[in-house]
């Protein structure tokens, strides 16, 4: 554990430098000790910042540490787009030199609230947050996070939209910056034959969702094995990040829901 703080700290502090990032001379924290802690307690703590202060003040590793509102107003400044930078400085430290050929797309619902309660939630609002959940078989009110990872598990590029968005849709504004030449497993969801082919003529990568027993363009022999086994591995990373989610996601506006959320994937 000790080991992983400061590799987060050190991956933190280094983005920042690099980005130019000068704290203001009246900070008692930095920049990078507030994203750790933030990073903490969604590793750790399933995403309760305030326990992730007190273990991380009571031991000595942020000496100067901000009062519980005021480090909300800190955490709460920082841009997503930070946050996913961390994930592409993360994604390149965990691929190394290897170069990977083939990916996996996929989404795993994320709920706000119970269906009962949905009608006086009030950090999401809407008809669009409601969503069905296949692999569940339940409706739910929440969001939805699409992920491209490599067959290893290791997540590329995501994407969190309201719950009722089709995935074949979210893959369609997706940047998919994936290597020219690569294979895309995904299951039923992702079929769309026109879509297929601008991927395969504007992109060269080739698109291989699961076909349902009624579709053409079916895949026989090695092709149709090696997309039911590669496109389950997802799974395994999926179930690996709701491990860190506790019962219910605290949060008390829209923003701090999905930030707690990207800092779940990036934990």
């Amino acid at each position: 554990m000790v080991e992983e703080i400061i590799f987060i700290y050190s991956i933190c502090h280094d983005i920042l430098r690099e980005m130019g990032f000068v704290d203001d001379k009246q900070c008692k924290m930095n920049a990078a000790e507030v994203m750790t802690v933030a990073l903490v307690s969604a590793m750790y703590f399933h995403g309760n910042h305030n326990l992730a202060r007190r273990f991380l003040r009571a031991h000595h590793y942020i000496h100067n540490m901000l009062s519980k509102s005021r480090f909300n107003r800190r955490v709460h400044a920082i841009d997503f787009d930070l946050w996913q930078i961390v994930l592409s400085a993360l994604k390149s430290t965990l691929q190394g030199r290897i170069s990977h050929f083939e990916y996996v797309v996929d989404s795993f619902p994320v709920e706000a609230c119970q269906n009962v309660r949905s009608y006086r939630c009030k950090i999401l609002k809407g008809k669009s947050f409601i969503g069905y959940s296949s692999s569940k078989k339940k409706y739910y009110y929440g969001v939805k996070v699409h992920m491209i990872a490599t067959t290893a598990g290791v997540p590329l590029e995501i994407i969190i939209t309201p719950a009722s968005i089709a995935d074949i849709t979210a893959l369609k504004i997706m940047e998919i910056d994936i290597m020219p030449g690569s294979t895309l497993y995904a299951d039923k969801a992702y079929a769309d034959y026109m879509f297929e082919d601008l991927l395969s003529e504007a992109m060269e990568i080739r698109l291989v969702p699961q076909r349902k027993a009624c579709m053409k363009r079916q895949h026989y022999g090695p092709l149709a094995y090696q997309q039911e086994i590669q496109r389950k591995r997802i799974e395994t990373t999926f179930s690996q990040i709701s491990k860190l989610f506790p019962k219910c996601i605290a949060a008390v506006t829209q923003r701090g829901f999905i930030m707690k959320i990207l800092l779940f994937i990036i934990g």
